[in-house]
């Protein structure tokens, strides 16, 4: 689970039923130990709407034939949403949620939690429509979460497609699951429902054609004519095969600014992407997990890491002040210092490699004020157990191998400067 899901550790079902009265006819006491039925649809209704009342202050109608999202894993969910917004500055956050459903779990939990987050839902059937609409005027949240019917034929970001000025921070879908009655069953017996539960869902929330892969595939074909308005499009997925086959795709359209993350409920297994044709960059804890399963899958580093012998934390400042002097040397960029000493470096363009150099001297192009930049990254000292690393993260750019040039071109310049005892 997420390091701030707080339900890491089980809830005490006797504290939560004190806290939820309605709970308390779902708990079951066996000698010291109590818990409730996970396979009982009311007892996982209740639970539900106990962790959201007692935890976040929402209360939900949760209708019998439609989906009673595990409050869990939605969270891990929005916690990494969360974590992905914050990697950069930002404005106004407002999400666009794809078949909300009549929870509206995701917008609820993600506005409770972010007192400047506002959303747009969407969703195809009029009944989860109806309910969402009454759970979003129970929990006052009619100014920060609208909804918007779409259509099984329409296009799945329909409110992006539709008005060309709308800019959306990210979006979220738990996407139809099955393709096919058949698949249902099939997936039954494999257990692949949630962790523990029965399945209460509509149709039309967990069958769709070609299953969840086609459907997240064919959001990526929607966010290319998108672009950049959204500046990042996310979605779970529930299969491994639909996470192979979506990372495919992205590839295909040489995507490569995406992001994998893995959720673990129980026994059962889910994996989040995410993927942004901007030029943003997340840091590798965010955009990739160590899992052989999808070893293959993950994207390239935006994280690399130089290590270094005999540099003490001891001599903190000496370093930074030897860090940044390399920095400031290197021409066309401009360097600007934190706190803790890391340094946040934007360049307009290549002008370290002997090639750079050579066509500068061959051009009369020397200036290069007001030009945006090809690359911004941050370089920093870790000063660790076992060892000392310099840190480069890529923040923003388009151009890979710019950003690993420049790395490796401070390296070495640090490497020569330690070695000539210049500083």
């Amino acid at each position: 689970m997420h390091k701030r899901n707080p339900y890491r550790q089980p809830p005490d079902f006797t504290q939560l039923a004190q806290a939820y009265p309605p709970l308390k006819s779902c708990v079951i006491k066996q000698g010291a130990n109590v818990s409730i039925d996970f396979k009982n649809e009311v007892s996982q209704r209740r639970l539900t709407e106990a962790l959201l009342h007692r935890d976040f202050g929402l209360s939900l109608e949760l209708p019998p034939n439609r989906l009673c999202p595990p409050v869990p894993n939605r969270l891990n969910y929005v916690l990494w949403v969360e974590d992905i917004v914050q990697a950069h500055e930002h404005g106004q956050v407002c999400g666009l949620d794809i078949g909300t459903g009549a929870s509206v779990i995701y917008p609820l939990l993600a506005c409770k939690t972010n007192a400047d987050w506002c959303f747009i839902a969407t969703d195809i059937d009029a009944l989860s429509l109806s309910v969402a609409r009454q759970n979003i005027t129970a929990n006052n949240m009619q100014d920060r979460i609208r909804l918007v019917e779409s259509t099984l034929e329409g296009p799945i970001f329909g409110p992006l497609l539709h008005d060309p000025t709308l800019t959306i921070t990210f979006t979220m879908c738990n996407p139809p699951f099955y393709s096919s009655h058949a698949d249902v069953q099939v997936s039954a017996a494999a257990k692949e429902f949630e962790p523990y539960a029965v399945c209460t869902g509509a149709d039309v929330e967990m069958i769709t054609a070609g299953g969840e892969s086609a459907f997240v595939r064919k959001m990526v074909e929607e966010s290319i004519h998108i672009g950049t308005r959204c500046r990042w499009y996310t979605s779970m997925l529930g299969k491994l095969s639909s996470l192979s086959q979506v990372v495919e795709a992205l590839r295909l359209h040489s995507i490569d600014n995406y992001a994998i993350t893995e959720f673990v409920q129980g026994t059962t297994r889910r994996w989040a992407i995410a993927w942004s044709l901007g030029p943003l960059r997340l840091p590798d804890p965010l955009a990739r997990i160590s899992s052989h399963q999808v070893h293959a899958l993950i994207p390239s580093r935006n994280t690399l890491y130089q290590p270094f012998t005999g540099i003490q934390e001891a001599e903190r400042v000496k370093w930074n002040h030897v860090l940044h002097a390399e920095l400031v040397r290197v021409d066309g960029t401009t360097v600007s210092v934190y706190g803790d000493g890391a340094c946040l470096v934007s360049a307009a363009k290549n002008t370290w490699s002997r090639s750079a150099r050579r066509k500068q001297k061959q051009s009369d192009d020397t200036e290069m004020t007001d030009v945006d930049p090809e690359l911004r990254c941050t370089v920093r000292w870790l000063f660790e157990e076992m060892g000392t690393r310099l840190e480069h993260q890529w923040v923003e750019g388009r151009d890979r191998q710019l950003f690993e040039s420049f790395a490796g071109h401070v390296n070495r310049k640090v490497v020569e400067a330690i070695r000539l005892g210049s500083h």
